[in-house]
């Protein structure tokens, strides 16, 4: 008995060998090797170094014919995906092409119904990404990122497909006033919370700004992909005339009608009826937003639009009315330990190409824009209950109070 011992000791201390070498194999992270890979074209109106500058201010374009491509050649290392982040506001249809008995067939394809988009590819040398829409187009690339076997990062997005029911709506009129005004609500509810929350935009002016605003909703927790409106982005403290930049009251409620009846949510977050320092296109969403949750509810209303929603509740930020103060300072375990304020600042330094922007303060002074402090007068702690349909707040603490099975 004492001669076998040290062989069961022997047996077990492989048995634990061999689970170490699993688990760090299923562990190895991706490695990103597109800086040390070559890439051709279809034909260009710019240098290809755009592609790996990882600086979204910049594209590469192909030119515009049927099928235009961009070729990778990974000089014999093998690539098991590929993360694209497309340089305009038009999505399109796009395939990944491989060479199979010497000639290029798709083995990967996607509808392009997302800006950012992953695919996973079979240890590939070389390949190409084509625009498959079958017209003369152009195929426009800011970034692409090449990743060896192993597990993908984390930062990189595979969107789902926008949600038939959420939970929660978050309405911005343009990308980072969700982060700026409304504070911890997206990271606390997507993530700490595991809620459905889907952010709707009224206007997007750039796929610079397209591809920040992505940034920023992965890091928050956000999964499904957000809808992102059209209208044109003017700048004016006149509601009427923001109104009128959006071709008129009933375009306004006709997109958001449609949101709502889409989306299915639950609660809905917007902007201050003073538009927080006074922007028209935010008034907008706060005034028009309770007269869409009512015809949303009718039939005869927008009969285009699908079919009827109640939503159960409307916050509007700094609405004066059954005030609530949204506690952004306590840790979240999902982001170990960092507060929503924090992580709402950290998202918006996704959003690079406004790290600069601001206004002037009442004396004329610039003040760059950041996420609204508790003491701020346009604190990204402070909503107030506009509509509800399930009685008024008492604990006043949650978006979701009195709302049935939350």
């Amino acid at each position: 008995m004492i001669r076998k011992m040290p062989l069961c000791l022997f047996a077990v201390l492989f048995a634990v060998m061999l689970l170490f070498a699993f688990a760090e194999g299923e562990e190895k992270e991706a490695a990103e090797i597109a800086s040390s890979c070559t890439f051709t074209s279809s034909g260009s109106r710019n240098s290809i170094p755009r592609l790996t500058d990882r600086d979204y201010g910049t594209n590469f374009v192909c030119t515009k014919r049927r099928h235009p491509y961009i070729e990778v050649n990974a000089e014999g290392a093998k690539i098991y995906g590929v993360y694209i982040c497309f340089g305009d506001l038009k999505t399109r249809p796009w395939e990944v092409q491989a060479l199979v008995d010497g000639k290029w067939t798709a083995v990967y394809n996607c509808a392009g119904e997302y800006a950012h988009a992953y695919a996973p590819l079979d240890g590939l040398s070389q390949f190409r990404i084509v625009n498959s829409q079958d017209s003369q187009t152009e195929l426009s690339i800011c970034e692409i990122f090449l990743f060896t076997e192993g597990t993908v990062p984390d930062w990189v997005q595979r969107w789902e497909a926008t949600v038939e029911k959420t939970d929660l709506l978050v309405l911005a009129a343009h990308p980072d006033d969700e982060i700026l005004f409304f504070g911890g609500t997206i990271p606390y509810y997507a993530k700490e919370r595991g809620l459905s929350v889907t952010v709707a935009y009224m206007t997007c002016g750039t796929y610079v700004r397209r591809s920040e605003l992505l940034d920023a909703l992965w890091y928050a927790g956000v999964r499904n992909y957000p809808v992102i409106g059209s209208m044109w982005d003017k700048y004016s403290k006149k509601i009427d005339t923001a109104y009128k930049a959006w071709d008129g009251k009933n375009n306004v409620y006709r997109y958001l009608v449609t949101l709502l009846r889409s989306l299915r949510p639950e609660v809905v977050v917007t902007h201050d009826v003073n538009g927080e320092y006074g922007h028209g296109a935010h008034r907008v969403c706060a005034d028009a937003m309770p007269k869409a949750i009512e015809y949303a509810m009718d039939a005869s209303k927008y009969t285009s639009a699908g079919a009827p929603w109640a939503v159960k509740k409307l916050y509007l930020h700094l609405y004066k009315e059954n005030v609530i103060e949204m506690d952004w300072d306590a840790p979240m375990s999902a982001f170990d330990g960092m507060t929503g304020y924090e992580v709402a600042k950290e998202m918006y330094t996704k959003h690079v190409s406004q790290q600069n922007a601001g206004q002037k303060n009442e004396k004329g002074v610039f003040e760059r824009f950041e996420v609204e402090p508790r003491e701020s007068d346009y604190s990204c702690y402070r909503f107030g209950l506009a509509y509800t349909a399930v009685g008024a707040d008492a604990e006043k603490n949650d978006f979701f109070e009195n709302v049935p099975g939350y």
